[in-house]
């Protein structure tokens, strides 16, 4: 019987399942072209509980619920969308996306260190073991990095194929530019990139290598740069959007399909049961304990709260805390504003048109969790924004904030089952993981449901991912 909330507290329904319609009534659409077994009428019965109200959140419930499992959402926020993907920079780039690894921190940080607009943010002092993470995030880069190269681009085609013919499918709303320059500072980048092009040509995505500024400015006219560049590559294929409207428009496709959300309501721990079962304890908005949730499974989407969650029974994550800024600016001179979406590769920070507005986001910082970025964060994203389109917005009075993402020190998302066969993970997917984290969804959905995944999970699912 399906379980609902009332004033914080867990109580059987007397009411079945709502239809599940489409957005205006219809029947939900079917994945011609994607997945063609999907057939939401033959519920299991499995009732799973997600744990992280945000893109991951979001997402692994809806494919759980086009999956026929039903499904509720657990949010300590009062919506969706409210933290890490708050942040989210709205990429949709297969041909940019890599794993996040930064091999060359310790000396980025010390030679930056007195800078008012670095690259990297990192805490004097820095913690002991974010200094072995930051050594195994070296040795990941040294060895696997191409190889993970690899994957994410196959993961994020596949999520951007998914993300596009749901926006299409449902007619939702969306702020999409399409094609995506990548910039490259230092020529020691443009030389690594260059380096893993064959990933892309395997997955025949379309590149140019553009040669000077002229050749830049032939793709995006409104680029207006004094700054040096070592390289720059075009990718037509790649785009950008609003990954919040795209969650919150998703939630409400959800929910037509019988999928619940509960906001204001705090994990406090799960437990796993006899019989397979999971037992999950809540507190609500007052802070108030609600009567256990027991479930068939659980997934968890909540970035580093998956930790605590996770400890009491043994497991661990190798996660770290990252801080992500951004900034919003109003389009002041529409011919100087960009059309297509910018990545720098030093300060992996994407500029993108989002309507009338222009969104400056990305940038790491090794640092306390805040809600307004420091002030060595509004300059890196001040001058990253002032350095290619000086003109097209006045960026020193845009709005500010940062977000903290949980990340693996090999850059890859963290996705599959755990030691505890209906203990579930989705998290890891920075600041750039749109497509990735939609594409990841729908591969553990598959994996949870006993489906063979549509594309090769090699290397994007842990092992232990079944049902």
């Amino acid at each position: 019987m399906p379980i609902w909330y009332h004033s914080g507290r867990i109580t059987e329904a007397t009411s079945t399942v709502p239809a599940k319609t489409g957005l205006h009534g219809e029947r939900p659409f079917s994945f011609d072209k994607i997945s063609d077994d999907i057939v939401t009428q033959n519920k299991t019965l499995k009732q799973i509980a997600v744990v992280g109200g945000g893109l991951s959140g979001v997402t692994t419930a809806y494919f759980l619920a086009r999956a026929g499992f039903e499904v509720a959402v657990l949010e300590r926020r009062a919506n969706v969308a409210e933290e890490a993907t708050f942040g989210n920079s709205g990429l949709l780039a297969p041909c940019v996306v890599q794993p996040l690894v930064l091999p060359g921190i310790a000396r980025t940080a010390l030679s930056n260190l007195f800078k008012n607009d670095p690259p990297i943010l990192v805490k004097s002092g820095f913690h002991p073991a974010r200094w072995r993470w930051v050594r195994k995030s070296r040795r990941e880069y040294q060895d696997y990095f191409s190889l993970n190269k690899q994957r994410l681009t196959r993961l994020s085609a596949y999520g951007q194929m998914l993300t596009q013919y749901i926006q299409d499918q449902y007619a939702l709303e969306q702020e999409n530019s399409q094609g995506l320059l990548h910039l490259f500072r230092q020529q020691a980048d443009a030389d690594r990139c260059a380096a893993i092009e064959d990933s892309l040509r395997q997955f025949e995505l379309p590149r140019l290598n553009l040669k000077g500024q002229d050749a830049i400015r032939q793709v995006e006219p409104a680029f207006q740069s004094a700054t040096p560049i070592a390289g720059a590559l075009y990718y037509p294929k790649d785009a950008a959007g609003n990954c919040v409207l795209f969650v919150k428009q998703l939630r409400a496709i959800a929910q037509s399909l019988g999928v619940q959300f509960h906001f204001s309501q705090s994990v406090k721990a799960i437990r796993p049961e006899l019989g397979g079962r999971v037992s999950i304890d809540v507190a609500g908005e007052n802070g108030s304990d609600s009567s256990p949730l027991t479930v068939d499974g659980v997934v968890l989407a909540a970035g580093m709260q998956n930790m605590s969650l996770l400890k009491p029974l043994g497991m661990s994550l190798p996660l770290c805390p990252i801080q992500s800024y951004n900034a919003m600016a109003a389009v002041k001179n529409l011919d100087e504003a960009p059309n297509t979406t910018l990545f720098d590769e030093t300060y992996k920070v994407a500029i993108a048109r989002v309507g009338n507005r222009i969104r400056v986001s990305g940038l790491l910082g090794f640092l306390p969790r805040t809600d307004q970025p420091h002030a060595k964060a509004i300059s890196s994203l001040l001058k990253v924004a002032n350095d290619y389109y000086p003109n097209a917005a006045n960026f020193n009075t845009a709005s500010f904030w940062s977000s903290t993402f949980a990340l693996q020190p090999n850059g890859m998302p963290l996705v599959g089952g755990t030691t505890h066969g209906n203990i579930f993970i989705n998290t890891g997917y920075g600041a750039h993981g749109w497509s990735t984290a939609v594409g990841s969804a729908k591969l553990l959905a598959d994996a949870m449901a006993g489906r063979e995944p549509e594309i090769d999970s090699d290397g994007l699912l842990l092992p232990t991912a079944t049902s």
